[in-house]
């Protein structure tokens, strides 16, 4: 189900420079994948390229940041029942929380593309969806 490795991503594009953490299957304790890990000089990089996009970003049209969460939205979806298994084998959730976990996931990100276009730049609750609530998830959102 899980890739042999994954790379961390830098300002939007994949990097594999190691294969150095180890992701261990909960159940069997056998191998699941590998995953890239960022060094302090990328911790650094990160950081300046998240400064230099925080202005454009602040620029985006609301229509623009609607339609990029509801992209999101819909690649959740597609995906859900893989995320869930991810979350099975890595985190050793039970199948009916994790896929509860992929639900609020997809909410959280609906409700974000829902009030894009409302307000900017403003905390607002998120604790208007019920599968929220049930998987205990956080109160607010930044947008």
């Amino acid at each position: 189900m899980l890739r042999r490795s994954y790379p961390f991503y830098l300002a939007n594009e994949p990097q594999s420079p190691n294969q150095n953490l180890v992701v261990y299957d909960k159940f069997t304790g056998e191998i699941a994948t590998r995953v890239a890990i960022a060094d302090a000089v990328v911790i650094d990089q990160a950081i300046a390229a998240a400064e230099q996009a925080a202005e454009p970003m602040r620029k985006l049209p609301s229509w623009k940041r609607q339609s990029i969460l509801n992209h999101c939205v819909n690649r959740f979806q597609e995906r859900a029942e893989e995320l869930a298994q991810a979350l099975c084998i890595e985190a050793g959730k039970p199948i009916k929380d994790a896929r509860g976990e992929v639900t609020r996931l997809i909410d959280t990100f609906r409700i974000a593309a829902e009030e894009a276009v409302r307000i900017g730049g403003e905390v607002i609750p998120m604790d208007i969806s019920l599968a929220l609530k049930a998987t205990r998830g956080c109160g607010s959102a930044f947008l």
